[in-house]
């Protein structure tokens, strides 16, 4: 094993399933580890979800030799926490989509991480895109096998298969970290027609 100090030292005559458990540890500090803190958060939170686990409230810190700097990461507060999210229209709602191509990876992420167990599945098709926009109340698609070949376009999912589909880490963070989060920023002010400008205008400009 290369000399790393902030590698977890393996002890002697540990049991096997440990011994696993620490070499997949050793794994992901050894690929975190040239990351910025913000790459690390995305990373841990797509495989945090990507298994079904249960976000972690306080950072997590993986262990290191005395003296070393470890990695730690708070995953942010997220709308599309399972305590908070129902069905997938109450999904549809803290996020916002503004297209049918946003919206299929919306479908995609809840299928795969947050439908109850029997529904959950790691690819969607034409029936899940129709069954969950109506559900939803979002507006269905002429077609929806062009809906998912154009959030396919879009870069929000891989094609796995005829006419099937799963969502791809640039859905996942589109999903996560952009929808919803976005609507939070201040609004632009409207620009001011010309007859606003005018009625505007100090009387001593409108003598000039």
């Amino acid at each position: 094993m290369p000399n790393d100090e902030n590698l977890i030292a393996i002890p002697e005559g540990a049991p096997q399933d440990g011994d696993d458990e620490l070499k997949a540890m050793n794994a992901v500090v050894a690929a975190l580890k040239p990351l910025r803190d913000d790459e690390r958060r995305r990373v841990l939170e797509y495989v945090l979800g990507r298994f079904g686990a249960v976000p972690l409230q306080p950072p997590l810190t993986f262990a290191a030799a005395p003296g070393s700097v470890p990695v730690s990461v708070r995953p942010s507060e997220s709308p599309t926490d399972s305590r908070r999210i129902h069905d997938i229209r109450s999904l549809k709602e803290a996020k916002l989509p503004r297209s049918a191509n946003e919206m299929a990876a919306l479908v995609a992420y809840y299928v795969s991480e947050l439908a109850p167990a029997g529904e959950r599945r790691n690819e969607i098709n034409k029936a899940d895109i129709e069954r969950y926009f109506k559900s939803a109340g979002f507006a269905l698609p002429a077609d929806a096998n062009f809906t998912l070949v154009n959030a396919k376009n879009a870069g929000y999912l891989d094609s796995t298969g005829t006419g099937l589909y799963k969502l791809n880490p640039v859905g996942y963070n589109l999903v996560v970290h952009r929808m919803g989060a976005r609507e939070k920023k201040q609004p632009r002010r409207p620009r001011m027609g010309k007859a606003t400008r005018k009625a505007n205008k100090k009387p001593n400009d409108q003598q000039k």
